[in-house]
């Protein structure tokens, strides 16, 4: 049987240069620090919804004149403490019907309220929307959290460079200036700003920009100390580079994840600072919208009409905690030997 089979030459192939090259190639595509980043940051799924949660809030905030069913400011006391409505009152928990006198009835058609007319959250003791005030107050607070991060940039960020890049005398002036103005607690900036400034943002932001920055500066700080021997850099002074170009091009893009974590801690940091002066009466004045307003509001009324209390919290509990939870996961994306 093995004389029948005959070997010729088109039963050989012959192994090309390219063919061995393509099997030696590594299949996997190189990913850049970011990419490498992103990548595991999609994995970690509490941190991929917190952030869709933060957008999805984020939107509406921004967009409050279009998606606000009423002006948040407009009184109207016969509509007060109406309970939540949706449409006409099918839906469990939004059927406008409470309890007074321990029996049951319509609110809306008691208060003459027209048909058509309905509160998705209920309105506060002045006959104010819930809803739409609680959507304003979000978008103040969102504000007060990104003029936070802007003061981290502005300020933390070269602070900390200059004083961790020049080091000795200018380091030691520098952080002596840190620790007195992180000897002074917020509380006490924010009363002062209010006898300089009349209450409300500006007073807030200026508080909040105060001593905010200091936690990034020591950061960046530390981080300088850490870069400025390695080789590249000393590499780059040696080639004559300024030290601002070396700032710009080699310090900052490899303290970038440091930056970003910081920041991203940074917000609910401030956003329940704001929500804490404007509950203690110190900070956004009346008839002006925030979470700490709506909270102090309700609050007087939480044993009758407890979801004027509730809305708000909610809203407030998800803001800090989508940030925290997207904070974390930025922190183990950018820097995986933190997670272990």
């Amino acid at each position: 049987m093995a004389d029948n089979i005959k070997i010729t030459k088109d039963s050989f192939k012959r192994v090309e240069h390219h063919d061995t090259a393509s099997q030696e190639e590594i299949q996997a595509p190189s990913l850049t620090f970011f990419q490498d980043a992103v990548r595991r940051l999609k994995q970690n799924k509490v941190a991929v919804v917190s952030f869709w949660v933060l957008l999805v809030l984020i939107v509406i905030a921004m967009a409050a004149p279009i998606i606000a069913p009423h002006n948040p400011n407009a009184q109207n006391v016969n509509y007060a403490n109406l309970p939540p409505k949706i449409g006409s009152g099918n839906i469990p928990g939004f059927t406008g019907k409470a309890s007074v006198a321990g029996s049951v009835s319509d609110r809306y058609a008691a208060a003459g309220v027209p048909k058509g007319t309905y509160y998705i959250l209920g309105t506060d003791y002045l006959g104010r929307d819930l809803l739409s005030r609680i959507i304003y107050g979000t978008r103040l607070s969102i504000f007060v959290a990104f003029m936070a991060t802007l003061f981290d940039m502005l300020i933390g960020v070269p602070y900390g460079l200059i004083s961790g890049w020049r080091g000795k005398g200018t380091d030691m002036v520098l952080q002596r200036i840190i620790e007195i103005i992180s000897s002074v607690p917020n509380l006490i900036v924010a009363i002062l700003m209010l006898l300089v400034f009349k209450p409300g943002l500006t007073s807030i932001i200026i508080a909040i920009g105060f001593t905010g920055w200091i936690t990034m500066a020591r950061l960046i700080r530390a981080e300088t100390l850490q870069l400025k021997s390695e080789e590249y850099i000393l590499a780059a002074q040696t080639l004559g580079e300024s030290s601002s170009k070396i700032a710009f091009k080699h310090l900052i893009p490899n303290m970038s994840s440091v930056i970003i974590i910081n920041t991203m801690m940074t917000i609910p940091t401030a956003i329940f600072f704001e929500a804490f002066l404007s509950y203690i009466g110190i900070g956004i004045p009346a008839p002006n919208a925030s979470l700490g307003t709506l909270l102090s509001d309700g609050q007087k009324t939480f044993r009758f009409l407890p979801y004027q209390m509730w809305y708000p919290s909610a809203v407030i509990v998800l803001l800090m905690l989508a940030f925290n939870l997207l904070a974390d996961g930025l922190r183990d994306a950018f820097d995986p030997k933190s997670s272990r």
